[in-house]
């Protein structure tokens, strides 16, 4: 089961133009980049800014024939809209979000070609909507990605992935009141990590990090705690035949604070609401992909895309209950390196 999905989730890419293979592979001697260097100027010219999602949201509603719906959850503390679009009218909601640290880039441009794809006359695009209604979020916080900057801008400086217990953060109560009314049942955000990473224990360059557990298995349930490692198997499968990727783990946290966390726990809400009686999240995991700010633009949204794909069509299918888990705890650690072999 594990790698017909695999292919057809990666078929289905190719066959749309999405993915194209990785460029030779990097020497297994210590990543040697492409690396940012010291005082260099990183230009943001081909990463998506917040105009360039008004204007992508718009299009890809105004040309999906009814498919897609895009609407406001509220404002940030700059007074910008949060933007999300609808497509699919499945029984299961499939939560989709990128940019909610604003210097992590290129996952807003790989976000907003999935929810183009999701649009098409593909067929596993179709098999999508009929399956799952799936919520993409393409900037989380539009105020840090105009910035460049990881956190809120106003009226306080504040990581937005640990303000799910506190709220102090305009976006924070507006995407919680989302979640509250679309109930998704599965959710996936998307992440940077350092320009350099490797496999733990190793030299070779680390380019995707899955993270399966945002607490402790010991806060989730049972059927969260399978279904995150089946969401986590079905990526690591996606990405198997797609060049010197070097999958691995994303180290070990328990941040009770962060979105998904609260998501999988439930218990908290911004004033004036009432916590959720029972989350109705069975599995919620990130990716970290490695980042070289425009370097590489490419490659790094595919490492996005592929993987994404993969799950949406696991999940529209039913394949997440019974996915062979036992290649989770093989899956090695990821740790910082040093890019350019210094």
């Amino acid at each position: 089961m594990r790698r017909i999905l695999t292919l057809t989730a990666v078929t289905a890419l190719l066959a749309t133009g999405m993915a194209t293979p990785l460029a030779s592979a990097q020497a297994p001697h210590r990543p040697g980049g492409p690396c940012i260097q010291d005082q260099q100027h990183v230009s943001r010219a081909s990463v998506a800014g917040y105009d360039d999602v008004v204007r992508e949201l718009d299009r890809i509603e105004r040309t999906s024939g009814g498919r897609v719906d895009v609407a406001s959850t509220g404002t940030s503390g700059e007074g910008r809209d949060l933007l999300y679009a609808t497509v699919g009218d499945g029984p299961r909601t499939f939560w989709l979000q990128a940019r909610i640290h604003g210097d992590e880039l290129h996952s807003t441009e790989a976000v907003l070609q999935i929810l183009d794809w999701l649009a098409s006359g593909s067929p596993w695009a179709r098999q999508v909507r009929e399956n799952l209604t799936v919520v993409v979020i393409p900037m989380y916080n539009p105020d840090g990605a105009e910035a460049n900057i990881r956190q809120s801008t106003t009226p306080t400086r504040t990581d937005l992935n640990r303000d799910w217990e506190n709220f102090v953060q305009p976006e924070s109560p507006a995407f919680w009141r989302l979640w509250r009314d679309t109930a998704p049942t599965y959710a996936l955000d998307l992440h940077h990590m350092s320009e350099a990473p490797v496999v733990e224990g190793t030299d070779d360059l680390n380019q995707f990090q899955i993270g399966a557990r945002s607490i402790s298995p010991s806060r989730m349930t049972e059927q969260q705690w399978q279904t995150n490692r089946a969401m986590a198997m079905v990526s690591v499968d996606a990405l198997a035949g797609y060049g010197p990727v070097n999958v691995a783990k994303y180290p070990d946290i328990d941040i009770t604070n962060a979105v998904l966390s609260r998501m999988l726990m439930g218990g908290t809400a911004p004033a004036g609401e009432q916590p959720v009686a029972e989350t109705p999240t069975q599995g919620a995991i990130f990716y970290e992909v490695r980042s070289v700010g425009q370097k590489s633009n490419g490659q790094l949204e595919n490492l996005f895309r592929i993987p994404t794909v993969a799950v949406l069509q696991a999940a529209a299918v039913g394949e997440l209950a019974n996915y062979d888990l036992s290649g989770y705890d093989a899956v090695p650690y990821g740790e910082r390196g040093t890019c350019g072999g210094m």
